[in-house]
């Protein structure tokens, strides 16, 4: 009697699996992406089309409706592919109950060498059944874009720098030489010719407008044309940086940087840089401060840029301006925005935060 009640009940598990695959093809048929649908123990038990067109292709029979894919992972592991064993592992895990979620990144081999992936488990409850759902994506086209994405940027970014370095050669080479010879003349028309008081006192003034106009072109001539990021690094680039802004302004300049400062995707950093070369441009000429704090914080997968300043803030200063790009803003958040990113803007008392965040590898993935 116990041996037809289990009989009767392995029977009514198996019409109950069947009609539950049935269901569950019609609805995963019609998906562009690469789907398959597994019992709590890895048995296959449907497939869409795309999995199907796609194995037979390639000759991988066993992962096809009635085989397992835990043994299919199995045998590629064997191998000693690594996505195989990964994949075999978490399989183990979901079936164990230990995991819910799984996904991984990775390059494929043989006849797929050169293409990249996505593959994702996710374990999902069906009429109180517990199943597994293996998706199945081709990235090649989206790394690609994205590959060429950054690069676009990089090089429109490099043209900046270089329009940038141009600019403050010239300033420094030919508006600054002649500032240099007015201020000479100056000099010289005071004590070569006897002027009244009124006149000594006007020719002091120019001079003093002359050695601030002097000042002005080298600090601009210096945050056009900084330290290089490339040779320095992040880190030593930007104390680089806020270092030499602080001698040229005379304005209260610091760094702090907090957590970790692991290699960074490198356009990340050179948004990060640009950021500050252009926030301490703009402390410099609008905000009329006596203070500028920047702040990088790396928290997790996120970082954070923070440059603060004791100025009249930035409402007064885009209302002087009146627009804000007159005090960079627009150009802060294309950069961000090309990379994922977003600018918040605080105001202090007194002052301004500008705060960059950037979440860091996100063209990864685990």
């Amino acid at each position: 009697m116990n041996r037809e009640l289990r009989q009767s009940a392995i029977l009514s598990q198996a019409v109950q699996a069947a009609a539950l695959a049935g269901t569950m093809q019609r609805l995963i048929d019609d998906l562009p992406e690469q789907v398959c649908l597994l019992d709590e123990n890895a048995g296959i038990l449907a497939v869409n089309r795309a999995w199907t067109e796609t194995v037979e292709k390639h000759g991988y029979i066993g992962a096809l409706p009635g085989g397992n894919y835990r043994e299919f992972c199995d045998e590629a592991a064997a191998g000693g592919y690594q996505p195989a064993i990964e994949a075999s592992a978490a399989l183990e895990e979901m079936r164990a109950g230990k995991r819910i979620f799984w996904q991984l990144i990775y390059n494929g081999k043989e006849r797929w060498d050169g293409r990249d992936f996505q593959i994702v488990f996710r374990t999902i409850r069906v009429s109180g059944q517990r199943l597994i759902l293996v998706t199945r994506f081709d990235l090649t086209e989206i790394v690609e874009l994205r590959r060429f994405k950054h690069e676009s940027i990089n090089a429109l970014l490099e043209r900046q720098s270089d329009e940038r370095q141009r600019l403050g050669r010239d300033l420094h080479d030919s508006t600054s030489q002649l500032l240099t010879a007015i201020g000479l003349l100056l000099g010289s028309l005071k004590e070569g010719h006897s002027l009244g008081s009124d006149a000594v006192d006007l020719v002091d003034e120019m001079q003093e407008l002359v050695t601030e106009a002097h000042q002005e072109i080298r600090s601009v001539s210096y945050l056009a044309h900084p330290p290089s990021l490339e040779k320095l690094g992040l880190a030593a680039a930007l104390k680089s940086i806020v270092e030499g802004f602080a001698r040229r302004t005379g304005l209260e300049a610091s760094l702090e940087i907090e957590g970790e400062l692991d290699p960074l995707d490198p356009t990340a950093e050179n948004v990060i840089y640009r950021i500050a070369q252009e926030a301490l441009s703009n402390v410099h000429r609008h905000s009329r401060a006596t203070r500028i704090r920047l702040l990088l914080c790396l928290r997790r997968s996120t970082i954070h840029f923070i440059v603060a300043d004791n100025g009249i803030g930035l409402a007064e200063a885009i209302h002087a301006r009146t627009a804000e790009s007159g005090t960079g803003l627009a150009s802060m958040r294309a950069r961000l925005s090309e990379i994922g990113g977003r600018l918040t803007i605080r105001e202090l008392s007194p002052g301004t935060a500008l705060i960059a965040s950037i979440r860091d590898g996100s063209g990864g993935g685990t």
